[in-house]
């Protein structure tokens, strides 16, 4: 007996949602089996998820994994991986550490404030296009596969980060704290909003819902235009259908006179820019200052932007659904660890029951498995 694997002819229309819906259905109820295998209580583990999936507190996640997940879509779409996502996020917020504590700190050379975070943005786009370039010339020159190159760049930009904390970059004002100094205020992009609180509790999700995507409104509007650059880039721009014909035939290409290497090297490096950005302005929003062994102390956006790609089927319309899941899910894992009912692998057992099942769903929909005997 023999099986044989084909690409079904018609596959259903719907089938990127159905797929991410089952897979988020089935792979619940597996993580729920493993939980009462080892005496968890299903129904608690199962509130604590549940709750994760309205929680006001993945709107930062939510914000962040989308711009995120766009800029990993650009290279993932061109068949490169840019697993380097953590690297180039962090290293963008070098340049920003840099001009608000050192060059224009308030005390002693104030600036503009807009002049200052304009600054912040641009350094940080250019840090982490340079940083996903690095591997570009890699992949484009030396036929060196990126994926091992961006993820040895991920841990290069934790160590340059740790020796500048420890270093140069070591605060004065952090009470026996191995960090740097606090961002100053005038450059924060945070929107504080104070709401009275009544008793009820719709009212009570509502208002801190709206009190979040005040504070959270710089991430938002960065969501939002990485989101929209993405949707122009690869519906209007030549370089976008460069990206997307890489991704499935670079000889094409090559037959056409078009430089692959230079297509290498464009889509990994606004690849890198998009995500720099996004770690700059996160620094400004949320982040604030940056810890020591900052490798012990990220989110984990770098990596969980992948999952958000590849949950999305590589589809820019699934980008905010997906990461929808990821950030209620990385909620969810932390509900669990709050809540006494497992620790950091049990956020991890939850995310990878998803994956498998998602992976395995994902195949029955595109593929069919024939025996002949």
């Amino acid at each position: 007996m023999r099986f044989i694997v084909l690409r079904r002819k018609t596959i259903p229309r719907y089938h990127t949602w159905i797929s991410t819906a089952i897979s988020l259905i089935l792979g619940i109820l597996v993580y729920l089996f493993i939980t009462i295998l080892v005496g968890r209580s299903p129904l608690e583990v199962l509130v604590n998820i549940a709750r994760s999936f309205i929680s006001p507190s993945i709107v930062k996640d939510f914000f962040v994994l989308i711009a995120m997940g766009c800029a990993l879509l650009i290279s993932f779409k061109a068949a490169l991986w840019n697993i380097g996502g953590e690297g180039q996020f962090y290293i963008a917020t070098i340049p920003g550490i840099l001009l608000t504590l050192f060059i224009f700190n308030p005390r002693h050379n104030p600036a503009p404030a807009p002049l200052v975070i304009l600054l912040v943005a641009l350094t940080g786009t250019i840090m982490g296009a340079f940083w996903a370039f690095i591997a570009a010339l890699f992949r484009a020159y030396l036929k060196i596969d990126e994926v091992p190159v961006t993820l040895i760049l991920n841990y290069v930009a934790y160590y340059i980060l740790n020796y500048l904390i420890f270093g140069p970059f070591k605060g004065r004002y952090v009470y026996g704290y191995l960090r740097t100094d606090e961002i100053p205020e005038i450059y924060r992009l945070n929107v504080r909003v104070h709401l009275p609180m009544r008793g009820d509790p719709l009212q009570v999700a509502l208002q801190n819902l709206t009190v979040q995507l005040a504070y959270y409104i710089a991430l938002l509007v960065l969501a939002v235009l990485i989101y929209v650059f993405t949707w122009w880039f690869f519906k209007h721009c030549r370089i976008g259908l460069y990206t997307k014909i890489h991704g499935s035939n670079p000889s094409y290409l090559q037959a056409v006179g078009v430089s692959v290497n230079h297509i290498i090297l464009l889509t990994m490096t606004i690849s890198g820019a998009l995500i720099g950005l996004t770690g700059s302005i996160y620094l400004l929003s949320e982040l604030g200052r940056i810890p020591y062994e900052i490798e012990r102390q990220t989110a984990g956006y770098g990596y969980l932007a992948i999952l958000v790609s590849w949950l999305s089927l590589l589809d820019l319309k699934m980008i905010p659904f997906s990461a929808y899941i990821v950030s209620a899910l990385r909620n969810a894992g932390i509900a669990l660890q709050v809540a006494g009912l497992g620790g950091v692998e049990q956020s991890l057992l939850l995310i990878g029951a998803i994956l498998l099942t998602y992976s395995i769903t994902r195949f029955l929909v595109e593929y069919e498995v024939r025996f002949e005997w």
